[in-house]
């Protein structure tokens, strides 16, 4: 089954946000994106899914979610949404610079569905985010399709 995405990215570095939709972009599947470059916004934002004040035009069929936010970070976030009955079933990756093992398993504990490190050079995160869509729109059953 091939769907287009519905994609939230949060994160506050100007260039990992280029990066990353530019590699949006480079994917096989077509990805509409939102982004979001503060936590406090983000919870701003979350809060209103699935409610007619909402400024997103639908619900995120994925979160990319950078770990390290101002002024909450990413893992806090994490369990916050992962709290929420509207925003648990939304697949997150989280986006680190750290690739430690303790911030990777923290990252899964909280409830991410994925981890990929930006440390990775340019063309392997590119690669990662094209995998990620096309597993997410072709493979897997989302709780947000129709």
């Amino acid at each position: 089954m091939k769907r287009d995405l519905n994609i939230l990215l949060i994160d506050d570095n100007p260039d990992h946000i280029k990066i990353i939709i530019w590699a949006l972009e480079q994917s096989e599947v077509k990805n509409k994106v939102s982004v979001i470059e503060d936590a406090k916004k983000a919870l701003t934002v979350l809060d209103t899914i699935d409610t007619p004040h909402s400024v997103l035009s639908r619900k995120p069929d994925l979160i990319f979610l950078d770990m390290n936010l101002p002024p909450m970070n990413g893992m806090d976030l994490l369990q916050y949404m992962k709290s929420k009955p509207v925003l648990k079933t939304i697949p997150v990756i989280m986006f680190s610079s750290s690739d430690r093992v303790e911030d990777v398993k923290k990252a899964y504990e909280c409830g991410a569905n994925t981890f990929i490190s930006k440390s990775r050079v340019f063309d392997e995160v590119a690669q990662a985010v094209n995998t990620v869509c096309v597993y997410w729109a072709n493979i897997a059953q989302l709780s947000t399709a129709n």
